[in-house]
């Protein structure tokens, strides 16, 4: 008995060093093989992660500048919708009722239009004019040139006519007439009148 628990003794001791043993053991060639295959695996598995996970980042980030480049967009349609303002033609339904056209008509862009409207209009509405210089004059709304006019002719005449004589009747009367320091007289608001119902005519007919 005492002979048997004298050998269990001396196996429980040896056990320990016969583990360690193992441990410090040098790694053979079959075992540093899989160690760097276990490795590369691992490494391969990261890389694939990646490469699949890349076109959804990119596309994500695609997407996000769309959207912000649409809404910019928007901001910059909602911000001209509210400087612009409307500029029906002569014969739009709406707006003031224009004079009629006497046969005699001379008033033409050259003989009249371009100076009134450069005596009057373009300190403010010009092409050549910085923002900040306009006197918050919307942008684009420019009369230097016939082209440039025509398409807001309508506007000039209720602005520069029909709100005129309402505030030349009436100076507290509700309207906004241009240009806004001073009226323009009523000779010329006559004549403007005039040379806009026969339909801004550039030239002689």
């Amino acid at each position: 008995m005492i002979g048997l628990l004298a050998c269990d003794s001396v196996a429980r001791e040896a056990e320990p060093a016969a583990v360690s043993a193992v441990l410090l053991a040098p790694a053979t060639a079959e075992e540093k093989a899989a160690r760097k295959q276990a490795r590369a695996d691992k490494q391969n598995k990261k890389a694939g992660k990646i490469a699949r996970e890349a076109p959804a980042k990119k596309a994500g980030k695609q997407a996000k500048a769309g959207k912000q480049a649409k809404t910019a967009k928007e901001v910059d349609a909602r911000a001209n919708a509210k400087t612009m303002p409307s500029s029906p033609s002569p014969a739009a339904p709406g707006g003031p009722p224009l004079p009629p056209c006497p046969p005699e008509n001379v008033l033409t862009w050259r003989s009249f239009g371009a100076g009134f409207l450069l005596t009057w209009c373009t300190g403010c509405h010009s092409s050549s004019l910085a923002e900040e210089a306009r006197q918050g004059a919307p942008l684009a709304v420019d009369f230097d040139t016939y082209a440039r006019y025509k398409p807001f002719e309508r506007l000039v005449y209720e602005r520069a006519v029909t709100e005129a004589h309402a505030v030349a009747i009436d100076p507290q009367a509700a309207a906004s007439p241009m240009p806004p320091a001073g009226l323009v007289p009523e000779a010329d608001r006559q004549r403007l009148a005039q040379w806009i119902a026969c339909g801004s005519p550039p030239a002689p007919n």
